[in-house]
């Protein structure tokens, strides 16, 4: 009879999350790993299997439960683009807040890993996607409820934000000052009126 896990594992990702995140893949190594997760081998590959598979267990939970959850707050009803400018804003504060300007994981490992690692590159366009449709749906809602001229396609402008959001968050990792960044913002919320 197996003995039972004396770990929660859903902890145990998500200190491998944290790992990963501040470090990336290429230089996260097993040992930061094992420390971090506060496992022996064995279990972390009973478990969890090796580095990459470990790592798409870490991605496919930053896309549903971090990336996921901060996205469902476009959904709720009222206006759309007031909304929307407070989501855009939390997501720039919370990531110029960062001490240790970690970016984001997705946007981290498309820049690391999408090159030469196919499948990555695949779960990471469904992100990106995935935050893309969120956009066009709040766009819709705001032409919907007159906020957003007839003229734009939210389609377009769905793409556009999803963009100006992941380069957004590079420029914070790469170390620009917040009034930078704020104008880029404001930049890309004046396309919108």
């Amino acid at each position: 009879m197996p003995r039972p896990k004396e770990f929660n594992p859903d902890d145990a990702i998500e200190k491998a999350m944290q790992v990963f995140w501040h470090k990336g893949y290429e230089a996260t190594s097993m040992e930061d790993l094992l420390s971090a997760m506060d496992l022996n081998r064995g279990s972390l590959y009973d478990t969890f299997g090796d580095k990459r598979q470990l790592f798409l267990k870490v991605l496919d939970r930053y896309c549903t439960t971090f990336v996921g959850s901060k996205f469902s707050l476009l959904d709720q009803p009222g206006p759309a683009l007031p909304t929307l400018r407070r989501f855009i804003n939390g997501m720039i504060e919370g990531a110029l807040g960062d001490p240790q300007r970690r970016g984001c994981l997705i946007a981290n490992t498309v820049m690391e890993l999408s090159p030469h690692e196919k499948d990555i590159a695949g779960t990471l366009r469904q992100a990106q996607k995935m935050a893309e449709d969120t956009f066009f749906r709040v766009l819709v809602r705001a032409k919907q409820q007159g906020e957003l001229n007839n003229q734009k396609d939210p389609r377009t402008l769905a793409c556009f934000l999803t963009t100006m959001m992941q380069g957004t968050i590079v420029m914070i990792k790469a170390g620009a000052p917040a009034e930078a960044v704020n104008q880029t913002v404001e930049t890309a919320f004046s396309i919108l009126d």
